[in-house]
């Protein structure tokens, strides 16, 4: 079927052709689609008529364009200063900063300065530290917050303990003192009045 060549067809009605679905496999081969061959009419075609163009415009010489003035700069601002560089120079900005700081070790100017700044940065020490703690703390409860059944187990025990504590140490005055006494002491060693 692939070499045949098909006669005109000398009807006038259309051919309409069937298209099935794009899965399924075609039954004359491995060809998906074979153009239908060209079918001609009993009447001529009549040949196209050339249009006319229009002769081309000559095109009107582009005018020139206006000088644009340039400003006259300031002579102080565009006066440039150029400072030789001296051969005998030594030093630098490095070189600045490493006398300071000797001069500052050798006068004793950091026991001084540590001794003013002691207490802020023992403050931004802790609190780093407490940031981080904090940050570990809290990937600690989310991990266990995340397995089933922990949150409230873990509920159900502290409230166990409370229970326990109370009945031990609460129902009877003598232990309420000894529990208010015991409290007391912690909060003077932790705050040393």
């Amino acid at each position: 079927m692939h070499g045949e060549i098909k006669p005109p067809i000398k009807s006038r009605s259309f051919c309409v052709v069937e298209m099935g679905p794009t899965d399924e496999p075609r039954p004359d081969g491995d060809v998906a689609f074979q153009a239908p061959a060209p079918t001609h009419s009993e009447q001529p075609v009549p040949a196209p008529t050339p249009t006319q163009t229009p002769a081309p415009v000559a095109a009107a010489p582009e005018p020139t364009p206006e000088p644009v003035p340039t400003a006259t700069p300031d002579p102080a601002i565009a006066e440039t200063v150029s400072i030789p560089a001296d051969s005998t120079a030594t030093g630098g900005e490095w070189d600045l900063l490493v006398t300071k700081v000797q001069s500052l070790v050798n006068a004793d100017q950091l026991k001084g300065l540590w001794s003013q700044l002691k207490l802020p940065v023992r403050l931004l020490g802790g609190l780093i530290v407490l940031i981080l703690v904090l940050q570990v703390y809290g990937g600690i409860i989310r991990t266990i917050a995340a397995v089933p059944l922990a949150p409230g187990l873990l509920e159900l025990v502290g409230l166990i303990w409370l229970a326990n504590f109370s009945t031990r140490n609460l129902i009877r005055n003598s232990d309420r003192a000894k529990v208010v006494a015991n409290l007391r002491e912690r909060w003077t060693r932790v705050v040393g009045r």
